[in-house]
């Protein structure tokens, strides 16, 4: 008999928690309807029910609910507008609470919720943002909420009111800057934001990113980030523009990429090795990082700087580099505008004869009209090069000139 009860009791629960499982699916179904249909009242209805009856349920129900709460602040009066915002922070900490290892980033939406409607405290955002940083930094990746953060940040510092050190200041500088590199390549439709973000944070550091104070801190950490890929990248990138010379800019630029080889770690040795007279092994890591690439904008980008160090340098080079660059991406005219003049300066190098040398304006001219042909603005600007070229060609009457071949660096067959 006790079996018979046992055996009704575990099928009468069974039925009970199939029941309510049905009914919570239920209500997030009918809680998606009325979202999609934006019927807001009866989602509103819902979702009250949904979040006491399956506060477990799924991340999705929350979702759902999230979006009609945010709807509710849209439509609050401003006296309410707090109120409103209150409710929905609320259902974060639920969410949090129930689905605590969730990706929603629920830190960085509190703070946002409370600056876009002008609720709650500054440092009540900042609170929230710096738990966004610390706690859930995969999910910090929304621009302004990147941009608030260093912002009251930096207004600490600047205070003096704070405990934040100049050496804390850059270190959360380098870390929200690598940040913004790792949430571009994550969400690229967003590029644009994270460039502003990034403008944002060398505008309000602007004073403070001089060697006198770059080096030291850069000398100081070293040892402790030398593991530290994001640290050792971002940190060479602001040291390639501020200070190209310094030795430590160097010994940062070779660790990062003795760990991690790229087209960037090679283009920032390249910089050091050419601000510090090392023309061959610039050249070298300039061709590294081009070879590294992945993007053809990238390649072409850095061949032509390579193209422009070269340029008075080692013009056989200097033509290599500036057809990679035209290679990847053929519809810039400026490449092309560069290759004429490289040539229309060659010919006293590369010239032997007056025939040679007409052949060298002929080419230069033939190569700046294709920059028109790459980008028709630039039409008026090739034409304009091509007549001057073509000044320096002119043969006599009985001069029948069909072709020339130009030796040199050059090493191509004109034809009149």
């Amino acid at each position: 008999m006790k079996t018979k009860l046992l055996f009704l009791l575990v099928v009468l629960i069974s039925h009970v928690a199939k029941s309510q499982e049905i009914n919570c699916a239920e209500k997030e179904n009918q809680l998606s309807k009325f979202v999609v249909d934006q019927d807001y009242s009866k989602a509103f209805d819902v979702w009250n029910e949904a979040k006491t009856s399956c506060p477990k349920y799924s991340e999705k129900l929350y979702s759902l609910g999230i979006e009609v709460l945010q709807y509710t602040i849209e439509t609050a009066t401003p006296k309410l507008k707090e109120e409103k915002v209150r409710e929905l922070l609320k259902v974060l900490d639920l969410y949090d609470k129930n689905f605590p290892s969730n990706k929603n980033g629920n830190f960085e939406k509190r703070a946002l919720a409370l600056y876009q409607n002008h609720a709650g405290t500054e440092d009540e955002i900042y609170n929230f943002l710096d738990q966004a940083f610390e706690k859930q930094k995969e999910e910090f990746s929304n621009p302004q909420a990147l941009d608030i953060y260093f912002r009251n940040y930096f207004d600490k510092y600047k205070s003096g009111k704070s405990t934040i050190t100049t050496n804390q200041l850059f270190d959360k500088y380098i870390a929200l800057v690598s940040l913004t590199e790792s949430n571009t390549a994550k969400h690229p439709e967003n590029a644009g934001d994270y460039v502003t973000v990034n403008q944002n944070l060398n505008s309000l550091m602007n004073d403070l990113l001089s060697c006198d104070n770059l080096i030291p801190y850069a000398k100081n950490g070293f040892e402790l980030n030398k593991s530290n890929i994001s640290w050792l990248f971002t940190t060479s990138k602001i040291l390639s523009v501020n200070c190209k010379t310094a030795p430590i800019f160097g010994i940062i630029a070779s660790q990062l990429y003795s760990l991690k080889p790229s087209s960037k770690s090679a283009y920032y040795l390249a910089t050091f090795n050419l601000n510090t007279g090392n023309l061959d092994k610039a050249v070298e890591y300039y061709k590294e990082s081009i070879s590294l690439a992945t993007d053809k904008l990238e390649k072409a980008t850095t061949a032509y700087t390579a193209a422009s160090v070269l340029v008075n340098q080692d013009a056989s080079k200097c033509q290599e580099m500036i057809l990679v660059a035209i290679e990847n991406k053929p519809n810039n005219g400026k490449y092309f505008i560069f290759l004429a003049n490289l040539y229309a300066n060659s010919v006293v190098d590369c010239g032997s004869s007056s025939n040679e040398k007409k052949a060298i304006y002929k080419l230069a001219s033939n190569t700046v009209l294709k920059a028109a042909l790459a980008e028709p603005r630039l039409k008026p600007t090739a034409e304009v090069m091509s007549k001057e070229y073509l000044k320096n060609v002119t043969f006599e009457k009985n001069e029948k000139v069909k072709s020339v071949k130009i030796g040199c660096w050059i090493n191509q067959t004109i034809q009149f």
